[in-house]
């Protein structure tokens, strides 16, 4: 499998770092049936874990050949990765899952020194009523007012008097092949969604320089991402 190295211009890595995320569209179109049909091998292969309307194979990428080539090869997600951070990153893991039902508004983690980024891919095309990712531009920011947003967010319907599909947001429509990079700590939810949606995801951090952000990678990498 030949892939071509991805990258991105000063354009994309502004629109990121003010929005909080970035869609790169069709950069692993030719080779989506192949990622598909890995994913398949893997979930056929290994124990799922997870929850209710989610599960999952950690470390998806690492445990088949087409995944390592297309999405952890340095030339290709990690250079992304570089490139919108603005430093060096190490991996931090990622996972396969298969949902079913919606994802509600939520944040991974509310880390005030730890840089993230997290690759995500979609197996199925996927819609404003089919389960698209969406995301509320610039929630990606820590500190100040945004850390009284949780409270809100966690029941929009008593604080805001609306659904949480209404609440405002962007739908980043993607179709197989699309890469989406976006900063976790956004906050970020599906709805819509078939049984069976299948995402393939990848998360780096910017490698910590201070003791507090050496200590939140330690405790994001023991907490359970399962539930995220």
């Amino acid at each position: 499998m030949k892939l071509a190295p991805l990258s991105v211009t000063e354009a994309d890595v502004t629109h990121f770092r003010t929005f909080g995320f970035l869609h790169l569209r069709g950069v692993q179109k030719d080779v989506a049936p192949q990622i598909a049909d890995a994913f398949e091998g893997v979930f056929e292969r290994f124990p799922l874990v997870g929850r209710q309307g989610r599960a999952g194979v950690a470390r998806i990428a690492e445990r088949h050949e087409v995944l390592q080539e297309a999405l952890l090869a340095d030339g290709r997600c990690p250079q992304v990765a570089r490139q919108l951070l603005g430093t060096n990153v190490a991996y931090v893991g990622g996972d396969g899952v298969r949902y079913d039902g919606a994802t509600y508004w939520h944040r991974d983690g509310n880390h005030r020194n730890l840089r993230l980024l997290k690759i995500v891919q979609y197996l199925e095309p996927l819609g404003p009523d089919s389960g698209a990712l969406r995301i509320i531009p610039g929630t990606h920011r820590r500190g100040g007012s945004w850390d009284t947003f949780a409270a809100e967010m966690a029941n929009p319907d008593q604080h805001f008097g609306m659904k949480p599909t209404e609440v405002p947001a962007f739908v980043i429509e993607s179709s197989p092949g699309d890469l989406i990079a976006f900063d976790p700590h956004s906050y970020h939810a599906s709805f819509g969604g078939a049984d069976n949606r299948r995402q393939i995801t990848t998360t780096y951090t910017a490698v910590p320089e201070s003791m507090a952000a050496r200590q939140e990678l330690s405790d994001y990498l023991l907490a359970d991402r399962s539930v995220l």
